[in-house]
């Protein structure tokens, strides 16, 4: 591992990129993320695909990310979490509510693995955290969401080392 920072250290700025693009590239074919934006909310939706054997929806499905087998809809909301994350940080605002769980998933920020999740019915989200005239939405602090709903890290764990 330190071969590889060390190699990383002396990489300029476009080849770091490259690099970046072409790691994106190698998981997107590998169907673990499906677009090619930061990797983190698509990774965790594809965990929790796994998890409730589900369908993911269309990236235009606005109120959920994906269709359990039991039939839930399921919102995966994910954050990268380190020794720097402020007290204050929030999982992506909820706009609207037409999901029957939110999965809420937390990510070491040094090497994106899984910390802790946390499935939360919709109507406890619904009065958790505070309304935000500015986004227009409900924010949910980290240390308020992992204490919601119940814990379901060690099912995530299982899929996240396949």
């Amino acid at each position: 591992m330190a071969e590889e920072r060390d190699d990383l250290g002396t990489a300029s700025v476009p080849e770091l990129l490259g690099r970046y693009a072409a790691i994106l590239a190698e998981v997107r074919d590998r169907g673990v993320v499906r677009t090619r934006n930061a990797p983190l909310g698509d990774y965790a939706e594809y965990l929790a695909a796994k998890v409730y054997d589900g369908t993911l929806e269309p990236n235009s499905v606005k109120s959920y990310d994906l269709l359990a087998a039991d039939g839930r809809r399921v919102q995966v909301k994910a954050r990268t979490v380190g020794p720097d994350t402020r007290a204050g940080a929030v999982f992506s605002v909820f706009r609207s509510f037409d999901f029957d769980i939110a999965v809420l998933i937390t990510f070491d920020s040094a090497t994106y693995a899984l910390r802790k999740a946390r499935e939360v019915p919709r109507a406890e989200l619904e009065t958790a955290g505070r309304h935000s005239a500015h986004v227009n939405g409900r924010l949910i602090r980290i240390t308020t969401g992992l204490r919601l709903g119940v814990d379901v890290t060690a099912r995530f764990h299982a899929v996240a080392s396949i």
